[in-house]
């Protein structure tokens, strides 16, 4: 696919170095002359320095042959008018926009067909709901959940006093809960898939696919202590703040907020029924250990500071919390904030980049889910009724063509859920997970078709 991006910050130039990687030919769009020279010596792609509404750095970056146009700029109007404008003069491309209150354009007259666009995405209620997640079980790690929720994704760090670490997988696998299968590993070496002579190490974390009853008896393998979730403080609430303090009043989990924009505590305190909303600063020790002494069992870090939020996660688990969630885009901070007790790390760019790449490849790939810092991914695939591929239905496992790089970590058949083995054969409409790394996607996306 030809792909234009208008946008160089986090989200544009994250999607464009995934684009890249996976094979496509991508255009960048970036206004900051410096971002867009240093993207330029950082990627093999086009780089236009100019603005994404102006017709003619549009065409110079190649619009009119695009398949795919994506405005991930930081102010909302920029984008829906570069993405409207794109329509105009391309050749009848898809067009992404991201906007921040997604839930104004979605709930109000302003849609994106209405707007000649194909999609408006935003991030705020995917990284709410996953902080949702992280809170509704007693131990470290993360939890996605998988083929409608069929299958799950554990993403657990893993410490010294695991039964995970020391021995082979091989000889491990005997004794996990089925069905289930550690389907990836990451550690300071990036994300690898396990095969049966791996042994895993503390300090690095495991990818797990497992069904939801089984989750409990993972985190008691990975080490980690237990413990249950009260009261959970909020530092930062903003879109994402305040959608994850509205889904916790329905849960009737009642958070106490600190927000240091007077004007925006005042109105997240007029909108929220139950919440206590406190005006100040989180970052600061003082009133951090005041609220942590008075209830917080549980705390979220949201501010938009990456190095900052990190600090006050690491603060909050010093001052006794049990659980510390911190949203951060540089997931390269992950192994020494893990290790240092922050039991998760939601990235906002992610989870936008996530959306944008279910989009693209909509079709066969029901969902896609990142691991790592996007080094791999899980993807939820669907054979059709009659796979361009006889072999796909006809052979075992063990003699397809399956790249090197990836693996089929489970299968859902009607109500049927099994780890398949070599000698499985696959069904019309069955519907495999497959875990790769991001060289051997396209591989296995035209493996299956």
């Amino acid at each position: 696919m030809y792909i234009v991006i208008v946008g160089a910050g986090k989200v544009g130039s994250y999607l464009a170095e995934i684009l890249v990687v996976e094979g496509h030919d991508v255009a960048v769009i970036e206004s900051n002359e410096a971002s867009a020279r240093q993207l330029e010596g950082d990627l093999d792609c086009l780089v236009v320095h100019g603005s994404g509404v102006d017709r003619s750095v549009l065409l110079q970056a190649g619009i009119a042959q695009a398949d795919l146009f994506v405005a991930v700029t930081q102010v909302d109007e920029v984008n829906l008018v570069s993405a409207m404008i794109a329509t105009r003069l391309g050749n009848s491309p898809m067009t992404v926009a991201r906007v921040r209150e997604l839930e104004h354009y979605q709930a109000g007259a302003l849609q994106a067909a209405e707007m000649g666009l194909s999609l408006l995405v935003g991030p705020e209620k995917s990284v709410a709901d996953q902080v949702v997640g992280q809170l509704s079980f007693e131990g470290s790690g993360e939890i996605r959940p998988l083929a409608g929720g069929r299958l799950v994704l554990l993403e657990l760090p893993l410490s010294s006093d695991s039964p995970l670490c020391h021995e082979p997988l091989g000889q491990l696998s005997s004794d996990f809960p089925e069905p289930s299968l550690i389907a990836g590993v990451s550690g300071k070496n990036g994300l690898r898939i396990p095969r049966g002579d791996d042994i895993l190490s503390p300090d690095e974390r495991a990818d797990i696919l497992t069904t939801p009853e089984n989750i409990d008896e993972f985190i008691i393998l990975s080490g980690k202590p237990w413990h249950h979730v009260r009261h959970v403080l909020i530092i930062g609430c903003g879109a994402i703040g305040f959608r994850l303090a509205r889904e916790l009043e329905s849960q009737r989990l009642f958070p106490t907020i600190i927000e240091i924009d007077r004007s925006r505590a005042e109105w997240v305190s007029r909108h929220l029924g139950n919440s206590i909303v406190l005006h100040g600063d989180g970052t600061d020790p003082q009133l951090l250990r005041e609220q942590m002494e008075e209830i917080a069992d549980a705390v979220v870090v949201l501010l938009e500071d990456d190095e900052k939020a990190v600090l006050v996660g690491l603060m909050a688990k010093h001052l006794g919390a049990k659980k510390v969630v911190v949203r951060c885009d540089k997931l390269d901070y992950a192994p020494i904030a893990h290790k240092m007790g922050i039991d998760a790390l939601i990235s906002p760019r992610r989870a936008l980049a996530n959306s944008i790449l279910h989009f693209i490849r909509r079709g066969h790939i029901a969902t896609a889910t990142m691991l790592g810092d996007h080094e791999g991914e899980v993807l939820e695939l669907k054979i059709p009724d009659k796979p361009r591929n006889k072999d796909l239905i006809e052979k075992p496992l063990k003699d397809l063509a399956f790249p090197k790089d990836a693996l089929v970590g489970g299968v859902v058949r009607g109500e049927e859920v099994f780890i398949p083995d070599g000698d499985s054969i696959f069904q019309p409409a069955d519907t495999l997970l497959v875990v790769a790394l991001l060289s051997a996607i396209p591989k296995v996306e035209e493996l299956v078709r």
